[in-house]
């Protein structure tokens, strides 16, 4: 088992209803165990029993105050989990998504493990996913994230799958974020690790930034839609089903949309 200290683990969520109360209480103590501390952003929607699972568990819970207006404020959301987790003195950060951070340790618990006691080694770490991760997506998000990737890469040479929505930060580098980050939108995936690609060309001695793909970032949402799944006939019944509405094709291009137009913004403001 990892002990390592220097890595607080800072979580977001928006969990209005009970659907991961299972999951949480049977994941929160293998995470506690692993990481120096545990953040938490929630949504000020976030459900009772969650943020008391959290408690329990000895998370710093931060409640946000402001209204939710999802990918068009998660910028605003991330700088808020960013300046949180940097008040337990930790090194470094293992930002995620608590959905993602619970089904990670329940699934893939050693690579998780593995890459706890990596993550110290760089300043930026960009965790995507995996070949076989990507293919147990839905297409309506095989099929429209890997646009914003080959927009990113075409702008800096690098083929990270930079939308995934964990990374590994330093402190130092944490902290350069929050001097210089603005975007409000999901185009903070884009902006974040731009702001730091950039940073070596102003003089300054840079920062260590690296990538990795990860099995752990498979499709984690299902674990959340048993019962759904179940009435369906089984996953592909209920994967068919839901990837049939128009509705979740328009909101992944709208996504797509907001992080490709970033990299262009965010490539193009030193040049």
């Amino acid at each position: 088992m990892v002990d390592d200290r220097r890595v607080t683990l800072t979580v977001t969520l928006h969990q209005p209803d009970e659907r991961l109360v299972e999951l949480a209480a049977a994941q929160l103590p293998v995470l506690a165990q692993r990481y120096a501390a545990i953040v938490a952003y929630c949504s000020n929607e976030t459900h009772h029993a969650i943020l008391d699972l959290l408690r329990r568990h000895a998370a710093h819970v931060v409640v946000d105050t402001g209204r939710s207006a999802g990918i068009y404020r998660i910028g605003v959301v991330r700088r808020a989990a960013l300046r949180a987790g940097l008040r337990t003195k930790t090194s470094h950060l293992h930002m995620c998504d608590f959905d993602r951070a619970l089904h990670w340790a329940a699934c893939h618990l050693g690579e998780l493990e593995d890459l706890i006691a990596g993550l110290p080694q760089y300043d930026l770490l960009v965790l995507g996913r995996t070949a076989r991760a990507w293919a147990s997506h839905p297409p309506y998000q095989r099929e429209t994230e890997p646009l914003f990737n080959r927009v990113f890469a075409l702008a800096t040479g690098q083929a990270w799958d930079i939308g995934a929505g964990s990374r590994g930060l330093s402190r130092q580098a944490g902290e350069a974020l929050l001097r210089r980050s603005r975007e409000r939108t999901v185009g903070v995936d884009a902006e974040w690790p731009l702001l730091l690609l950039n940073w070596a060309g102003e003089g300054q001695d840079g920062f260590r930034l690296g990538y990795r793909a990860c099995e752990g970032l498979e499709f984690e949402t299902a674990d959340r839609f048993g019962p759904e799944i179940e009435a369906a006939g089984g996953y592909e019944a209920w994967e068919e089903k839901v990837s049939a509405d128009p509705k979740r094709w328009a909101f992944r291009l709208e996504v797509a949309r907001l992080i490709a137009e970033a990299v262009i913004r965010y490539s193009e403001c030193d040049r």
